[in-house]
C-alpha cells in the first residue's frame, strides 16, 4: 500500500483543521511515513508522529488563550479572543515585553509532547523555523535535533508575530512560517513521492517547488477558518469539521462543490435528473420564449456563469439539479458541515423555505421585489432579504407577467436567488407529483 508523506502548514488557531483531516487519515487508514510541519503544523505534526490522536483532538476542543499566552501584564483582555485592534492598544505593553509570553503552551508541550515516543517512531518527523540569530532557516528532521531540545525546537517554529522569540543554545529564534509556511521543500528532502498537503491559510512565505513527478493530494479549508489568534475550543470543533469532511472529500468520499453528499442506493426521490417537459416550463418562468436574443442572452449568462461554478464539465441533466441545490443550499443558509444524499439536502432547503413562507420575512412579495427594482447598488443588493426573495411565487406551472419580470431582475442581478427560486419551485412541483 501507497505510504504518505505530511506536510503541514502554519496558521496558529487555523491548526485545528489539521486535526480533523488527521482523524480522516486515520479513518481511511492511510499509511504515513514522514510528517513536516511549519508552526502550527509543527505541534500538530509532532502529536502525528507521537500517535496521540485523542489527546490532540482533546487539547483544541478544550483550548482557549490562557492555555497558549501568559496574559498577565500585557493589556490584553482575559477571556476574550485577541484581535488585531488589541494587540495595537497594547502593542507597548508587549514590546516592553519583547512579544507575547507562551510559557502556557511550553508547559502544555511539557505535559503532552513524548519526546522518547516521537523519535522511536518509524515515522520521519521535520519541521521548519528561522533563526534571528543567524539570520537564516532552520529546517531539522528528528534525528538532527539534540536529545531533550524537541519540544524547543517545537516552539522555536511556533513562535508567531508578536510572540516572544525562542532560545536554543544563545541563540534567538522565530516562527518558521516567514521562510517556508508549507514546507513540500522539506519532505522532498526524504524522496517522497506521495504526498499529502494540508493548507489551512495561514499567513506567511509559501515556497514554490515542482511537483512534476509526483502524486500530491492538496488540503485546504473549503471556508474560512477561524483567526489566527482565536484559540477558542468551541470555534475549533467546527474547524475540525471541516477538515474531517474536506479531506474525505479529497480522497472521493463525497461529492459535491460547496456540500459533502455522500452516495445513495436508493433512488432519488427529488434529485433525478431535468425532464423535458420541466425545461419547457422553466422557459416559460423566465418567459424566454418572448424575449428577444439579446435579451435572453442577457438573462441565461449570469445563470449559467454560476451553475457552472458547481459542476465539472459540461451542463447535464443530472449535474444541473445537482449544481441548483447546492445554489440553493446556499440562499438558505443550509448547515454545510454535515454529510447529506442529494435527497437530504433537498429536504433541508425544502425546510428552510417552508420556515422562511410560514415567517414575517415572505409575507410582502412585492415590496421585497421593488426593492430590488430600486437597488442600484451593490450596497442595496446585499441588504436584500434574499430567502425571502428565493420564496416569492414558488408556483411551478403559474406564473404572472410581474413575477416573471422580478424573476429575470433576480437572473441579472442576483442569479444564486433566482437560481434557488426555481429550483425550490421545481422541487415543490415534483413533490406534488409523488402525493
Amino acid at each position: 500500500m501507497t505510504q504518505y508523506g505530511i506536510v503541514l502548514g502554519g496558521g496558529g488557531a487555523k491548526g485545528c483543521y489539521e486535526v480533523g483531516v488527521w482523524k480522516a487519515l486515520i479513518e481511511l487508514e492511510i499509511p504515513i511515513k514522514t510528517v513536516v510541519g511549519t508552526s502550527v503544523g509543527a505541534l500538530n505534526g509532532a502529536m502525528m508522529v507521537q500517535g496521540d490522536f485523542e489527546i490532540a483532538h482533546k487539547l483544541w476542543t478544550n483550548l482557549d488563550m490562557q492555555s497558549v499566552i501568559d496574559l498577565e501584564n500585557t493589556a490584553l483582555p482575559e477571556n476574550k479572543q485577541l484581535s488585531l485592534k488589541d494587540l495595537i492598544a497594547a502593542a507597548k505593553k508587549i514590546f516592553d515585553n519583547k512579544g507575547l509570553d507562551i510559557t502556557p503552551l511550553r508547559n502544555m508541550l511539557i505535559q503532552y509532547i513524548d519526546e522518547t515516543a516521537i523519535r522511536r517512531s518509524p515515522i520521519d518527523f521535520g519541521l521548519v523555523t528561522f533563526s534571528l540569530s543567524d539570520f537564516k532557516p532552520v529546517t531539522v528532521f528528528k534525528n538532527e535535533i539534540p536529545e531533550g531540545l524537541l519540544i524547543d525546537y517545537l516552539l522555536a517554529s511556533s513562535c508567531l508575530p508578536g510572540f516572544r522569540s525562542h532560545e536554543i543554545n544563545s541563540k534567538k529564534f522565530v516562527d518558521g512560517g516567514i521562510y517556508d509556511n508549507i514546507p513540500i521543500s522539506l519532505i522532498l528532502k526524504k524522496g517522497v513521492k506521495d504526498i499529502i498537503v494540508v493548507d489551512v491559510s495561514g499567513f506567511g512565505v509559501v515556497r514554490k517547488v515542482s511537483l512534476q513527478g509526483l502524486n500530491v493530494i492538496y488540503i485546504k479549508n473549503s471556508d474560512p477558518l477561524c483567526g489566527t489568534l482565536q484559540f477558542d475550543g468551541k470555534v475549533c470543533k467546527d474547524g475540525i469539521t471541516m477538515g474531517y469532511l474536506d479531506a474525505l472529500k479529497s480522497f472521493g468520499f463525497y461529492k459535491g462543490k460547496r456540500y459533502f453528499i455522500k452516495e445513495s442506493k436508493e433512488t432519488n426521490k427529488l434529485g433525478y435528473p431535468l425532464q423535458l417537459k420541466e425545461i419547457d416550463i422553466l422557459d416559460a418562468m423566465l418567459d424566454l420564449k418572448a424575449n428577444s436574443i439579446a435579451a435572453n442572452n442577457l438573462i441565461n449568462y449570469p445563470l449559467l456563469r454560476t451553475l457552472y461554478k458547481y459542476v465539472i464539465g459540461k451542463l447535464t441533466s443530472t449535474n444541473i439539479i445537482h449544481a441548483a441545490a447546492e445554489i440553493a443550499a446556499e440562499v438558505y443558509d443550509v448547515e454545510r458541515l454535515v454529510p447529506y444524499t442529494w435527497d437530504e439536502l433537498i429536504d433541508e432547503v425544502l425546510k428552510s423555505y417552508t420556515a422562511i413562507k410560514i415567517s414575517n420575512s415572505a409575507s410582502s412579495s412585492e415590496g421585497l421585489m421593488k426593492t430590488l427594482l430600486r437597488s442600484t447598488r451593490l450596497e442595496d443588493l446585499e441588504t436584500l432579504d434574499m430567502k425571502g426573495l428565493a420564496s416569492i411565487n414558488t408556483n411551478f406551472e403559474n406564473q404572472d407577467i410581474n413575477t416573471k419580470l422580478y424573476r429575470k431582475l433576480m437572473a441579472v442581478f442576483v442569479p444564486k436567488v433566482c437560481i434557488a427560486n426555481i429550483f425550490v419551485s421545481l422541487m415543490l412541483w415534483r413533490s406534488s407529483k409523488l402525493q
